[in-house]
């Protein structure tokens, strides 16, 4: 394989080992298989790393990244937000199963240990807070159905954006569900 700069190899490495955590498990999270994945020696990971440790860490900043790019999104209208939001993170789960399958499960923060559940943890937080944040904005607006629970809306909004992430991984493409057509249902239930 090519030489490549060091902030490129660096990348690969760490989407290499996002890569092998979620479709291999702990179990398999080993120097090899990385190197393996991303086509080079065991030894050359480790000319771009001080160790398995810090390419982990590496992992959780990429997995970040991906997870949050163009996060919040920006939309005077709550709910419009909130829709731009659904549709970034069905988008992600898309582009990117294996993120996906790691946000569902503990195994990368299993694999970066405590700091690792914290950060883990903060991330789900950061997103459920935004989804609760634009439903409450939107009842202060008057915008929100009378009667209806922000709280049960925010776990309804998540719940749908996680099904439709588990059904995405599952289905042969013709019976993937359409973000456009959920989302729409879901605005037409919380819409005043």
């Amino acid at each position: 394989m090519k030489r490549q700069k060091t902030e490129v190899r660096q990348r690969q490495i760490a989407e290499a080992a996002l890569k092998v955590i979620a479709q291999q498990g702990l179990r398999r999270f080993t120097a090899a298989a990385i190197a393996r994945e991303v086509g080079i020696s065991d030894g050359t990971l480790f000319r771009h790393f001080p160790d398995k440790d810090a390419i982990v860490v590496a992992a959780m900043d990429r997995a970040e990244a991906i997870v949050f790019e163009g996060f919040p999104p920006e939309h005077p209208d709550p709910l419009e937000r909130l829709g731009l939001f659904f549709h970034q993170r069905l988008a992600l789960v898309e582009a990117n199963p294996a993120i996906v399958r790691l946000a569902m499960s503990d195994q990368l923060a299993q694999a970066a240990g405590g700091l690792g559940a914290e950060r883990v943890a903060d991330w789900k937080a950061r997103s459920a807070d935004f989804i609760r944040s634009c439903l409450v904005e939107a009842q202060a607006a008057g915008s929100l159905r009378a009667g209806v629970s922000t709280g049960a809306l925010a776990l309804v909004v998540l719940g749908s954006i996680l099904s439709i992430g588990v059904a995405s991984s599952l289905s042969t493409g013709d019976d993937k569900a359409d973000p456009t057509e959920v989302w729409a249902t879901l605005r037409a239930l919380i819409r005043r």
